[in-house]
């Protein structure tokens, strides 16, 4: 014969309680934002993985995106030369890789994001590119009169193999100035390396904006500098235009130095396109 037995009142609750936590929603974790592909700060959300640990913060398990990326601000507009390949994963939706990242909750305007990833992968590659990542990350988010202002600092160290050339130590310091339809940003980040020098990356971006969501105009500008050791510095530069028509019809135009050559007359470009939303 099977026999049943009530569960006491307080063990249930706390059985609620837990598994009510683990399927939290991004409304109940800390309120932090990122900036956008095509630049302006839009509100991260954390997906089913988040835990929520109420008054405590909250603690994101799986194949998510690392503390650096999700909290490091630097220029408002999209700088790929700028993202670390070992402490900053530059896919939109978070990388291959499992990690577990803690997110504090605010206080005076600070929160902290602490992770660990113990094998970070590169696509195409049968040897992993680092193991045992640890990062952390420290945000402030902050009013100036009507300025919006994000300061953030972080670094990270991961164990790197030597014949790879990726860093072992990297750190970033980065900030943001928005004002109602302009925002500005810069941000230096240098990679430490087991072998050889030093790589320091300076870049800075202008995102202005206006109109309506039905038609409106967008104006963008990055600078980027970059130098490993005692090597000759590199370049890069881009402006962009957009134009909305209406919330699915834009036209575009870009026209700025694509790669690291050195020289802009080798590298400079232009494109012009038409997006069409259906």
């Amino acid at each position: 014969m099977f026999r049943t037995r009530r569960i006491p009142t307080p063990p249930l609750a706390a059985l609620i309680l837990v598994l009510s936590s683990a399927a939290a929603t991004a409304g109940a974790l800390p309120d932090l934002d990122r900036t956008a592909a095509g630049g302006g700060a839009t509100p991260i959300r954390f997906d089913k993985k988040a835990i929520d640990l109420g008054g405590w913060g909250a603690l994101e398990v799986g194949q998510t995106e690392s503390a650096s990326r999700r909290m490091v601000v630097t220029t408002p507009v999209r700088d790929q030369w700028f993202s670390d390949p070992v402490f900053m994963n530059d896919g939109a939706f978070g990388g291959p890789d499992a990690r577990a990242t803690y997110y504090s909750p605010r206080l005076h305007g600070f929160n902290i994001g602490l992770g660990y990833t113990p094998v970070r992968t590169e696509l195409g590659a049968a040897d992993p590119l680092a193991r045992h990542v640890v990062e952390g990350v420290v945000r402030h988010d902050g009013r100036l009169g009507k300025a919006r202002l994000r300061i953030t600092a972080g670094a990270g160290k991961a164990a790197v193999a030597k014949d790879r050339g990726t860093p072992r130590r990297s750190w970033v310091v980065g900030g943001q100035v928005t004002l109602p339809g302009v925002t500005v940003g810069a941000g230096y980040r240098e990679q430490l390396p087991d072998d050889g020098a030093a790589r320091r990356t300076l870049n800075a971006g202008l995102y202005l904006e206006q109109g309506t969501p039905l038609r409106g105009w967008t104006v963008m500008g990055r600078l980027a500098h970059s130098q490993v050791g005692a090597e000759a510095p590199q370049e890069a530069w881009s402006t962009g235009l957009r134009f909305r028509m209406s919330p699915k019809v834009s036209v575009t135009a870009d026209l700025g130095t694509m790669t690291y050559s050195g020289d802009p007359s080798d590298s400079t470009m232009l494109r012009v396109g038409t997006r069409v939303l259906f």
